[in-house]
């Protein structure tokens, strides 16, 4: 997978993380569906969910055996209290305030699209939890599972240690790194979001359906992937106790500059058929602020009925200018060093003319200065 637009923009940091539609007889495009837990077709799968809870430290019946391990039994507990901190000094103030605040209408779209998402599945259940669908993008590779009980000790303990690294690290920052993962991703384990989401999702109590992989075709279908090609995406199916159907989180692993669209227009003309979505903007790069991100830039505006956005996201401008009204959320008085060519002094203005409330957590870029900000868009 080529990586240079992207990689280029941030070569000099280590920070994170983002045509028309050509005419065709081909059947329609395969759609993802919600399903109902109840039909036997979707039961959980024990394997993946043993897998799933074996690599997030959490106990599974499948997995006693090899939970005897010393190894694991440190990795557990060095999880439990990794996330009972990381859940009361984020997930938890996160959660209170989407609640409190409800700022997901009741006939909100119930797709959720995450653009330069990586494997960060943690930020996206935390602010629009219960979508039906979570599309995610990046540049990191799908990965694979392997078997954990043919695994030497030595080279499980390994692979634990960069799992809690990529895992934990990035929260302390408040975002994810572009070129941590692509290294967190290089190691013969744990090759591909696979692992971060099936990670995320035992620590939030969601069993495993089904994971299927795929590849996207030239006109956005969801297609097999050919002997010997590696995946585009992969389609994970899961669901916590007392839901009533299986949601489905996707990932495309592409590089969706223009050139990259291009080059690959699947990726894409399938966001296109998806309709109607919410969209979640977070440590973005500031890539939509450019020419060359155009492409998702219009993908985001054209089908996002609301978007919630750091200032990484889109210029507010830009966003007022497609037909959104904004809500300006928390403090903005400054980016970092890297991105001060994308201050913007006018949102600036404004936030010192309405003075909202500072929010009651930091994420983002500037989170090292104890600052956060939001702007959400609703459609007109």
């Amino acid at each position: 997978m080529k990586k240079f637009l992207w990689l280029s923009i941030l070569a000099l940091t280590v920070l994170v993380i983002p045509s028309c539609k050509p005419k065709n007889t081909e059947k329609k495009p395969q759609k993802d569906t919600v399903v109902a837990v109840a039909d036997k077709r979707v039961a959980l799968d024990a394997k993946w969910t043993a897998f799933a809870n074996y690599i997030a430290g959490v106990h599974d019946a499948n997995n006693d055996s090899i939970e005897q391990r010393e190894h694991w039994k440190m990795h557990a507990a060095k999880t439990d209290l990794r996330w009972r901190l990381l859940m009361q000094t984020v997930g938890t103030p996160i959660a209170t305030w989407v609640n409190d605040k409800k700022y997901i209408p009741s006939n909100a779209p119930k797709t959720l699209l995450y653009p330069f998402a990586g494997g960060d599945f943690f930020y996206a259940n935390l602010f629009y939890p219960n979508r039906d669908t979570v599309i995610m993008i990046g540049l990191e590779p799908v990965g694979t599972r392997f078997e954990d009980s043919a695994v030497a000790p030595k080279q499980m303990e390994d692979y634990l240690t960069v799992l809690d690294r990529c895992m934990f690290y990035p929260h302390k920052l408040g975002f994810f790194r572009t070129l941590s993962m692509d290294d967190d991703f290089s190691h013969e384990l744990m090759n591909g979001t696979l692992h971060t989401f099936l990670f995320y999702l035992a620590r939030n109590g969601f069993g495993i359906h089904y994971v299927e992989y795929f590849s996207v075709d030239q006109n956005g279908n969801q297609v097999a992937v050919e002997p010997g090609a590696e995946p585009k995406g992969i389609k994970i199916g899961y669901s916590g106790k007392g839901d009533k159907s299986v949601k489905q989180l996707v990932y495309i692993s592409q590089d969706i500059s223009n050139t990259g669209n291009k080059k690959a227009p699947g990726v894409i003309n399938y966001l296109k058929q998806r309709g109607s979505v919410v969209t979640f903007l977070k440590a973005a790069s500031y890539l939509m602020y450019k020419d060359y991100f155009s492409d998702i830039a219009g993908v985001v505006t054209g089908q996002s009925k609301i978007i919630l956005q750091d200032d990484s996201g889109m210029p507010m401008l830009a966003m007022q200018g497609a037909g959104f009204n904004t809500e300006l959320l928390g403090e903005y008085s400054k980016t970092i060093h890297l991105f001060e060519n994308y201050f913007q002094k006018d949102m600036r203005d404004e936030y010192l003319a309405k003075k909202p409330a500072k929010l009651p957590f930091t994420i983002g870029y500037n989170a090292e200065f104890g600052e956060c900000n939001l702007q959400l868009g609703t459609k007109k």
